[in-house]
């Protein structure tokens, strides 16, 4: 499935906040997620013990997905962090980082705690 990914600036859920005052635990929780609308949690067939896997050009990442009836069907919002930074990037000069194309998929694979992605950023 193709869905589009914005990353936003969230009060619950912010990076340096949980950077700076959270642990390892409270980072992944709070900003490896992806917040989608319940109908397209639905059409996933998605569950509690099921994530994400968000790939395009730029790259990928997997993902814990939270529903919220405020987000407009098709679209994901994720908050700005290690995470979503996997799947932005440059091209021709221009920073992408909203209305970014991703194919969708749902599985069990595990979401890399930050230290994980940060050795996995390092090893490219």
């Amino acid at each position: 499935m193709e869905m589009i990914v914005n990353t936003v600036r969230m009060v619950d859920y912010d990076q340096v906040k949980e950077y700076s005052f959270g642990d390892e635990k409270s980072l992944k929780e709070h900003l490896a997620i992806g917040i989608l609308n319940p109908d397209d949690f639905k059409s996933l067939n998605l569950t509690p013990k099921l994530n994400l896997k968000l790939s395009n050009d730029f790259g990928n990442v997997i993902i814990k997905p939270i529903q919220d009836k405020n987000v407009p069907q098709g679209i994901i919002n994720m908050p700005v962090s290690f995470w979503a930074n996997q799947i932005t990037g440059f091209e021709n000069n221009e920073l992408f980082y909203k209305n970014l194309k991703v194919k969708v998929e749902v599985t069990t694979d595990t979401v890399k705690s930050v230290k994980d992605l940060i050795t996995s950023i390092k090893e490219r």
